[in-house]
């Protein structure tokens, strides 16, 4: 066997022995990849489902703002109630604010004896601000994306410690 010979067949088992490990390196390499890809997609379920509960809370809290702005509306047209009485089931303290079913409406003396008393049916300056304000588009996206947004939060911190 000549020197020419030898070092071909060096050469040749050489590049077998670097294709091997190229080889596995490749197979680690997407190995790594879809361990990558499982822990992302394990992430995303978590945050999805804490945000998932997180709409479920907030759509509730919607859905009662909407019942309290249709009982509010039904107090008014159905003649409302005395200064300081109740509509439909929702105590309003004349002159002190008021709430409506333990919110504070916020209005100030608008909910007063004197606002409540000069109006038509009594009913209908109580109704106008809260129905107004107490369930209007941005209340109603506040109430649903504060829990959602706290529930992601949750869910991010679980993904990152778990």
């Amino acid at each position: 066997m000549s020197l020419m010979t030898v070092g071909q067949g060096l050469r040749k088992n050489t590049n077998a022995a670097m294709a091997a490990v190229a080889k596995a390196d490749v197979s680690e390499a997407q190995k790594k990849i879809q361990m990558d890809a499982q822990e992302d997609a394990a992430k995303t379920s978590t945050i999805s489902t804490f945000g998932g509960m997180g709409a479920a809370v907030g759509v509730n809290k919607y859905l009662g703002l909407q019942a309290a702005k249709t009982a509010a509306a039904g107090g008014a047209a159905a003649g409302g109630a005395a200064a300081g009485g109740a509509v439909s089931g929702s105590t309003v303290i004349a002159g002190a604010g008021g709430t409506l079913n333990g919110v504070a409406a916020g209005y100030g003396g608008a909910l007063g004896a004197g606002a409540v008393g000069g109006a038509a049916g009594g009913g209908a300056a109580i109704a106008a601000p809260v129905a107004g304000g107490a369930a209007g588009g941005m209340a109603g996206l506040a109430a649903i994306a504060a829990p959602v947004a706290i529930a992601i939060g949750i869910g991010y911190l679980f993904s990152e410690i778990f």
